[in-house]
């Protein structure tokens, strides 16, 4: 067994990088971590990228799980173009999922779709393959001014609509923010942690500890302060 070499427990890349991960050694267990990869990254490079290839990354790499199969869904895209892209969506999850699996890696699908009917395609597939555990990504809801309450009424819609034991939130990572998502929001990824702990300008030492600090504080953040969705919905009739 390899040396444990960081108190961090579990770390998200993306799948674009495993080769520059791998040339350098930095592999799961030499970095003593379980390794979630992702493919939300740039719309371009997206394009290189197809179940076949995620699934080859993520088996050789050995990753723990896999946010797989991103495709680019845009709100201001005429609504027949964002049905057909979650369906081609929905397709390579269905090709994927199975295949993950088998070599012991956990997928964890991004919710796609601006409509309950389209993010219903995606529930269709999750319903199938027994998945528990889903993704939103949420970057683009403070790349164009602050947009928390639009992501907060989103979430709250995943929750309900499907009722997933777990959401994966990739995007958001504020202490301040994290406690008034749905108790459903178990996990937090994104790249605040590089301002938290002054990585690249600070010894080792001190930017494990400054982590472990700001972890902490996100994790009290998703353990304490969340509302029940009956608090969200009581005009609605949500149950």
């Amino acid at each position: 067994m390899a040396q444990q070499t960081s108190s961090i427990p579990t770390v998200m890349i993306d799948e674009r990088y495993v080769d520059r991960f791998q040339q350098n050694g930095w592999t799961p267990d030499e970095l003593g971590a379980d390794v979630i990869l992702t493919s939300t990254f740039d719309d371009e490079e997206l394009e290189l990228w197809f179940p076949d290839r995620e699934v080859s990354v993520a088996t050789e790499y050995g990753a723990t799980a896999i946010v797989p199969c991103d495709t680019p869904v845009y709100r201001d895209d005429p609504r027949t173009l964002r049905v057909e892209t979650v369906r081609d969506y929905a397709a390579n999850l269905a090709n994927a999922i199975p295949r993950l699996r088998d070599h012991g890696i956990e997928p964890i699908p991004l919710v796609k779709g601006e409509s309950p009917y389209e993010r219903d395609i995606c529930y269709e597939v999750f319903d199938y393959h027994d998945v528990d555990r889903v993704a939103y990504y949420g970057v683009q809801y403070f790349s164009y001014g602050y947009r928390f309450p639009a992501l907060l009424e989103r979430i709250q819609e995943i929750a309900v609509e499907y009722d997933p034991d777990d959401i994966l939130m990739i995007g958001l990572q504020s202490e301040n923010l994290l406690p008034r998502l749905p108790p459903a929001v178990s996990g937090a990824a994104g790249q605040r942690w590089l301002r938290a702990t002054d990585v690249g300008s600070e010894p080792a030492a001190v930017v494990v500890r400054q982590y472990e600090q700001w972890a902490a504080a996100v994790r009290s953040a998703l353990s304490i302060g969340q509302a029940p969705l009956d608090a969200y919905f009581p005009v609605r009739g949500w149950s």
